[in-house]
């Protein structure tokens, strides 16, 4: 995932530069895991923050603190404010400015069962990534969940920061801005502070629908398929992981479930 710029730059001096960011009070980081949302809700941002209706040309991965390479800081004053970032890494790696300042972070996570179906079918056959079967992949990456540090890590760090209040957090859950969309994309708009009629909202929820979205927004990871071809955006339900986790997964992976997040206070919608 992190190519060739990172291995070049050194991912420990690459996430160093990233911890030491000096971030602006108008600045917004968007954070994710893989496949919990990412295009989706920079989208909706993206029209916030501009306050127009035209979908973004440049995508979440123009401004990833992650997948970038050392020059990309080197240019970062040249970008119009606000400004805004993605990133899959864990609150620890974000910049400690920005945390201690309370500037805006927007924490959107997904139930790990769909977004592990979806993250399957994403990085099935994509370069680099080793071409397994459903129950490979169940055993190597789910059981193991240590990609980009493991989403218990990454949902635990997030949501204690989010009850005890040491950040400025907004939690989005994408099942809420699947069932509920006007009221959380208005909730989004009232936390990054910009204006928002109803009949905007309303629009931003149109025109930002999954099947809007899948039919007229670029997929940037066309790049690192073999043939070109979209795959980002699939089928955006609930309860998808339902074809593919068996009885015994489902049982397996609920019971580290429980032993993982025994004392983390969140919910998830699995069905609907």
């Amino acid at each position: 995932m992190s190519g060739p710029n990172i291995a070049k730059f050194g991912i420990e001096k690459h996430l160093e530069t990233i911890r030491t960011l000096k971030t602006k009070d108008t600045d917004i980081i968007l954070c994710t895991t893989m496949k919990s949302g990412t295009h989706w809700c920079h989208e909706i941002l993206s029209m916030l923050l501009s306050q127009s209706l035209e979908y973004n040309t440049k995508g979440a991965l123009h401004h990833m603190l992650l997948d970038v390479n050392a020059h990309f800081f080197d240019k970062l004053d040249e970008v119009d404010d606000p400004r805004l970032f993605t990133t899959h890494l864990p609150l620890h790696h974000l910049p400690t400015h920005h945390v201690k300042n309370g500037y805006k972070i927007i924490y959107v996570n997904r139930n790990p069962k769909d977004r592990w179906a979806s993250n399957y079918t994403f990085l099935h056959g994509k370069l680099g990534i080793p071409d397994w079967t459903w129950d490979e992949f169940y055993d190597n990456m789910i059981l193991k969940d240590d990609f980009f540090g493991g989403w218990f890590n990454f949902t635990r760090e997030f949501e204690k920061a989010v009850q005890t209040k040491t950040a400025n957090i907004l939690p989005v859950k994408y099942e809420d801005l699947k069932l509920h969309p006007f009221s959380t994309i208005e909730k989004m708009a009232e936390f990054i502070n910009v204006s928002h009629s109803e009949d905007f909202i309303r629009d931003i929820t149109e025109k930002c629908s999954f099947d809007n979205i899948k039919k007229h927004k670029f997929d940037s990871s066309r790049i690192i398929d073999p043939k070109h071809e979209s795959t980002l955006f699939r089928k955006g339900l609930i309860g998808d992981w339902k074809n593919w986790f068996t009885v015994a997964q489902n049982e397996k992976f609920d019971e580290m479930y429980r032993e993982e997040m025994k004392n983390c206070d969140v919910n998830f919608i699995y069905e609907h």
